[in-house]
């Protein structure tokens, strides 16, 4: 459902993805690790079409992105790292807006809110926020429309304990039903217990690529925690 053919992006001198590739199938969660800096969430933006690739093919659902087809935001739920929301509106106002622009039924905007524990901020301003229930209501806009794809970077920045393991049983029904997930993470117990497949990028580049287990095996380290791992693959 998500296929990176030989990606590239620059920004002057600096090369941000390095002729990256990637396959991303139905019912996989695909994590996506690497230092700050490493290209992950430029290679996302260009995924869900913010900004565009200097060379290769991105394409979502068969759909090549270059074409800007008005159908491929159907396809996808996107959490961005940086939220950026209309403080003026309500929690509810913000989430009936993003339905409008996908297409999305609105009776999925009160579930969403209630699965994710702001139901009863919906009519709060969401000026008011704080930086958890940003993050939650970011989730329901990316939900809605029950997407093929999930792009979600960073979406455990701001959630307490109770809400990643909710969310993590959330991807895995995601994954169940055919889904495409790609989520970045720095907390590698997350990554390692959630993902089918794990990619290591390092200064623009894919340097590593495989179930978790396989890349214990690369390194040789089979007991340590996950996060040695991915130091020893992404430094």
């Amino acid at each position: 459902m998500i296929k990176v053919e030989s990606v590239t992006k620059r920004y002057g001198n600096l090369v941000a993805v390095n002729n990256v590739s990637l396959h991303i199938r139905g019912g996989e969660i695909y994590a996506l690790v690497g230092a700050n800096g490493a290209g992950k969430s430029t290679l996302m933006r260009m995924l869900v079409g913010i900004s565009e690739a200097d060379a290769g093919q991105l394409l979502i659902c068969d759909e090549d992105l270059s074409r800007r087809l008005p159908t491929t935001k159907k396809h996808l739920g996107y959490l961005p790292e940086e939220l950026l929301f209309y403080d003026q509106l309500t929690g509810r106002e913000y989430l009936q807006l993003v339905a409008g622009l996908k297409e999305a039924d609105d009776a999925q905007i009160p579930v969403e809110l209630e699965f994710f524990g702001i139901a009863h901020a919906a009519k709060k301003l969401v000026g008011g926020y704080s930086l958890g229930m940003r993050k939650k209501l970011g989730l329901c806009a990316a939900m809605l429309g029950s997407p093929e794809v999930l792009i979600l970077d960073e979406p455990l920045n701001g959630l307490d304990v109770e809400m990643m393991r909710k969310l993590r049983h959330r991807l895995e029904s995601e994954r169940e039903a055919g889904k495409a997930v790609l989520v970045s993470s720095h907390v590698m117990s997350f990554v390692e217990r959630v993902s089918n497949r794990v990619g290591v990028m390092r200064l623009g580049k894919l340097v590593a690529e495989g179930t978790p287990d396989h890349l214990r095996q690369q390194t040789g380290l089979l007991r340590e925690d996950f996060e040695d791992v991915f130091f020893q693959l992404a430094e």
